[in-house]
């Protein structure tokens, strides 16, 4: 396995963990109604009290508040991109131009023999 592999490897069991964490702290809060969570125990442990109706809002903000802000990002750079891009050559002119080209290479290969016979 290579670095890069494995380090792939790592980012995905540390994704799939954060995620089981996640869902199933959401899952407890709910099912407790508000009254327990994962991570209230574990900042008890702490002494750091943390109530689960907050927790559970932060949960939820968080995540949104990071989703809609990549999407306006990307959507920005998508605007930025399609506004400082210029706008692609007609197929006409492309073809007049892969013609004179071809014409002058005919021109240029003719030429070239010419002075072949000549020697």
């Amino acid at each position: 396995m290579t670095r890069e592999q494995a380090l792939g490897a790592l980012l995905c069991i540390v994704c799939v963990l954060i995620l089981v964490c996640y869902v199933a702290e959401l899952v407890v809060i709910g099912w407790t109604g508000y009254q327990w969570s994962l991570l209230q125990w574990l900042l008890g442990l702490a002494n750091i009290r943390v109530d689960p109706f907050y927790e559970l809002i932060w949960l939820i903000a968080v995540p949104v508040a990071i989703a809609f802000c990549a999407v306006l990002v990307i959507g920005a750079w998508i605007g930025w991109t399609m506004a400082t891009t210029p706008p692609p050559v007609p197929i006409e002119s492309l073809e007049e131009e892969l013609e004179e080209k071809a014409e002058e290479e005919e021109k240029e290969a003719g030429a070239e023999e010419g002075e072949e016979k000549g020697e």
